[in-house]
């Protein structure tokens, strides 16, 4: 080697070392993943990229004892030590453990994590790498379908149980004269909702899934809210109404939209024993956007103002509730989002509840 060579390169070499560093610094801000590595024995963490700051609110030169909003599936909180990333300082191997983090100004989130120890040559531990990776989505896919298997054993099983009462009715003897009408026009209603409730449920659990949109169509709102008027079956001494503009019309999917709207009215129907329910619907025009409005109003028994916010939580059901697993109005919310309307409810204890679907995209029917 020339002394001009000698007397280049180490120059040369501090330049090098800096563009290594830098060019792994970029790998590790760029990683699609979350990626923390800590030091033995203190915990520190030593390098944390960008997406798990983002993940976990942790910051370089920070401690495990910092990280204070990651919660196991069962709710409760990660203590210290429990962290995946001790106890890979603790030697431990830790395989796509999920867990939840609650993130102030971004909800709640989903994020499997891998974590192992980093040994010297002597096998001493003198740190540990962990991997996060974002499973939110997933996650809510997953539960999208557990709800769904929850969601429709719970609507199946209402007219279901209508059908087979009717079948052990004329089994029993019921098979001649008026009787056996009654019964078999109550089998082929029953049957015909089961077949209507199948559908709905299966478009909306295709669409929370993302396996497939909802196909839309021109669905003609007036003849639609008669049909569910017709089926209401209603206490004697409430009367039923329907209020509808004739040529009003919407751009949405028949089956989920029927559905949601039979719903609303199955619970109105429920909690009002004397008065009247309405069922009403009008185009809005504000600022450009021409909306539908579909409301079922009642004069039933209304609901308590703590239970408002919490109505639309699967298996929530307010004190004095009658029978139900409380997914009626769930499952009205969880269309509409995918229908991308939206859920309005106003109600007043022992003065009535008035439940509102509001969507986007109306429509007027050209008739001749």
């Amino acid at each position: 080697m020339s002394a001009s060579e000698q007397s280049v390169r180490p120059r040369h070499e501090p330049y090098e070392r800096l563009q290594e560093r830098a060019w792994l610094t970029t790998i590790v801000e760029q990683m699609p993943g979350g990626l923390i590595i800590a030091e033995a024995p203190s915990g520190r963490v030593l390098t944390v990229n960008e997406h798990a700051r983002r993940l976990l609110g942790i910051a370089d030169g920070q401690t495990l004892h910092g990280i204070d909003r990651a919660f196991k599936l069962d709710g409760s909180r990660y203590a210290p030590d429990e962290f995946p990333l001790a106890r890979a300082l603790a030697g431990e191997r830790v395989a796509d453990e999920r867990m939840e983090i609650g993130a102030p100004d971004a909800g709640r989130f989903f994020i499997d994590v891998r974590a192992a120890p980093v040994r010297d040559e002597t096998g001493r531990i003198t740190g540990a790498v962990s991997l996060l990776d974002d499973v939110t989505d997933k996650e809510a896919r997953g539960r999208a379908e557990q709800d769904f298997v929850t969601n429709a054993a719970h609507e199946l099983q209402s007219p279901l149980a209508a059908i087979t009462s009717a079948v052990e009715v004329l089994q029993a003897g019921a098979k001649e004269g008026p009787e056996r009408d009654l019964f078999l026009a109550h089998i082929e209603r029953e049957s015909r909702r089961l077949d209507r409730l199948t559908r709905a449920l299966l478009i909306l659990a295709r669409a929370q899934v993302e396996i497939e949109e909802p196909q839309l169509e021109l669905v003609d709102i007036c003849p639609m809210l008669e049909t569910i008027a017709e089926r209401m079956d209603a206490p004697e001494g409430v009367e039923v109404t329907v209020d509808c503009p004739a040529e009003l019309a919407v751009i949405s999917n028949r089956a989920l939209l029927e559905q949601a709207v039979s719903n609303v009215a199955r619970n109105s129907v429920k909690y009002t024993k004397s008065g009247s329910i309405r069922l009403i619907a009008k185009r809005l025009e504000e600022e450009e956007e021409e909306d539908v409005v579909i409301a079922v109003r009642d004069t039933g028994a209304g609901i308590p103002k703590e239970a408002l916010p919490r109505v639309t939580e699967r298996f929530f059901r307010a004190a004095g509730a009658e029978e139900g697993f409380g997914l009626g109005l769930a499952i009205v919310d969880a269309s509409m989002k995918v229908l991308g309307g939206k859920l309005e409810i106003v109600s007043s204890l022992d003065y009535g509840t008035t439940v509102a679907l509001r969507l986007p995209v109306g429509a007027t029917r050209v008739r001749p």
